[in-house]
Parts: C-alpha cells; structure tokens; sequence
C-alpha cells in the first residue's frame, strides 16, 4: 500500500470519527486541527497563507491537505506545487514558468504558443488574469503554493496582484484560489481576505503516528522515546523513521548517522548560530531555561536557521522554546 493510499485511509478515518467517536485524537493533536481550520477557510473561498518553517515538511502537509480537499463537501480539485526550482531564475523566467504552471492546473491551453510567454510585467499579467478568468467556468480548483521564498520576488508579487484583482472580480463565486506558503512571513504575502496560520511542528500523538507510518508496528515504549528526543519536528522524524533501527536510542551519537542529509543541514545552522556572540549566547539561554520571553531581534534569526519556534500561553503571552530536546543537547555541547 503506498503513502498515498495509507494517507487517504487515514484521512477518511480522521474525518469521519472512526479513529476517535470522543474526538480525543483532535483534542491532542494540532497540527490536524490547523489543518481541519485551513480546509474551512479554502471551502469558504477564502485564500491562505502559510508560514511553515525550515523542517516543518509543508510539501508533505499539503498533499495530505489537497487529498482531504478532493473527498469533502464542496470536492475542491487541489495540487501541490513546489517553487523551488524557481531559485536563482530571473524574473523573466519566473514569470513564464508561473504561467506554464498555473495553465497546466487549470487544464487551459495558449493557443498563441511560445509568443505568450511573458517578456514583461504587463504581458504576464495579461496572460494570468485571462487565464483566471477561464478558469472559472469550471470546478472548484486551489493551487497549494510552497517554497514561495525561492520565487524571484517581483514576479511573485504580480502573481498575487492579479490574484487580489481576480478575487475582487469574482467575489460572488470564486471558484479558483490560492495556498501560498513559505518560510518567510514577508510583507507581500499578507493581502486583504487572507486566512493567515503558522505550520505547527506536530504534537506527540501525531509524531508517533509519523513514526509508525514509516516504521511500522514498533514498541511503544521506544516510538515515546524517539518523541522525546526529537520532539515533533517532520523532517527529523521522518528521516529517522526511513530505515532507522533506532541505534540511537542507546547511542546518541548515532543520531547523526540516522538523521542522513538532514544531520547536514543541522550542522550547518549551527555553525551559522555559534559564529554570532549573540544567537549562541541566546540559545544557550533557551537550552537551560526551556522558555524565555520573545526578542524579535534574536528570535527571527533563529526561527529562520529552523532551531526554534514561538509558543503563547493562556494569557496570550509570547515565548520562544526550542523546537526540540535534542537542539538543547546541542546548544549545551556547543
């Protein structure tokens, strides 16, 4: 059975009670619940912006999401589109590839052939907004934008002013719509109408879920320990999980054996952290006390290397925690 399938299964089970008639799995677990709101809001035409952070696997949140779009009521035809290859384009190409994209999804097809493709802000524009507008005769469609910070920014920025227009023109029944999600929260994603959600790293009942999904029927006691090593962050989760015997659970030095490519690119924002006085000392702070009182300035850098997160209590105080016990074991070692 692949992911797909399993996720499908999972989902319909989700949706329908039959994991939990007390709806005690939703209770516990938030990132299912984020992504339960960010449904309603699609459903309602409402645009979202996601902000999901580095590790946070937002291609993985979105698949899961475009397949619990296509079973509800009203079906909404979603896909997941990556952005990435879009680094280190120009603007000119970032805008062709956009509207090749865009096309593609809405089944439209340029007759004018290669001559479309845009040259300039006003021919992009143009080709965009028609094919918009086209796509509106049909069934409900939202495109799930992610890694929106490696498109050229001008070319993004047209994007989602012809999109601002589109919806404008179409409140009464918009029928196309927009996911965008990225690791930065930058001023041009913010637009009027949108539902804005940050991607939650996942709480314990769904990181354990994660961990058997890939691992299969393991002891309990050791998925609980993995969980609380690593805490909820996907993609370290996801990489011990591929063909992990969990040796780490007795050596921790093994965990970087485990992790693969992504041991790399945790080295790597570490080292960027300990060559600045002022992160090092910050985190080191965070590893020994848990939580401390949010500083914008420090923190921002941080939440952008992926090592911490923001937290609110009951009163609506913010905080910033490290994503996970084992960034402390780091920071302590460093």
């Amino acid at each position: 059975m692949n992911r797909l399938h399993r996720r499908t299964v999972i989902l319909r089970g989700k949706r329908d009670g039959a994991f939990d008639p007390n709806q005690y799995y939703f209770e516990k677990a938030e990132r299912t619940r984020l992504a339960r709101s960010i449904r309603v809001s699609l459903r309602f035409g409402r645009p979202v912006v996601l902000i999901a952070p580095r590790w946070s696997q937002a291609d993985r949140f979105l698949d899961d999401l475009s397949v619990d779009l296509s079973l509800g009521d009203p079906s909404i035809t979603a896909r997941t589109l990556s952005l990435a290859p879009l680094k280190g384009l120009t603007v000119h190409q970032g805008w062709g590839w956009l509207a090749s994209a865009v096309a593609e999804f809405c089944q439209i097809h340029l007759e004018e052939g290669p001559a479309w493709q845009a040259v300039s802000r006003r021919g992009f524009r143009e080709v965009m907004a028609d094919m918009l507008d086209r796509a509106e005769g049909g069934r409900r469609r939202c495109l799930l934008l992610h890694h929106v910070e490696h498109v050229p920014v001008d070319a993004l920025h047209d994007l989602l002013d012809v999109f601002r227009a589109h919806r404008e023109k179409h409140k009464d029944d918009l029928r196309f719509n927009l996911l965008v999600a990225g690791s930065v929260d930058a001023p041009h994603l913010q637009f009027p109408g949108a539902a804005r959600f940050d991607l939650a790293d996942f709480s314990p009942i769904e990181a354990i879920e994660a961990l058997v999904e890939h691992l299969g029927p393991v002891e309990a006691e050791q998925l609980r320990q993995v969980v609380t090593i690593l805490g909820g962050v996907p993609a370290l989760l996801d990489a011990v999980g591929e063909g992990s015997d969990l040796a780490f659970l007795r050596d921790r030095q093994e965990l970087w054996k485990a992790l693969g490519p992504v041991a790399k690119e945790v080295r790597s924002a570490l080292e960027i952290v300990n060559a600045d006085p002022r992160l090092s000392a910050r985190l080191e702070r965070l590893a020994r006390q848990g939580r401390l009182p949010e500083e914008p300035e420090h923190d921002f850098l941080l939440q952008r290397a992926g090592l911490v997160r923001s937290a609110t209590n009951r009163r609506g105080d913010v905080f910033t925690v490290l994503r996970t016990p084992w960034f402390s074991e780091l920071a302590l070692a460093g």
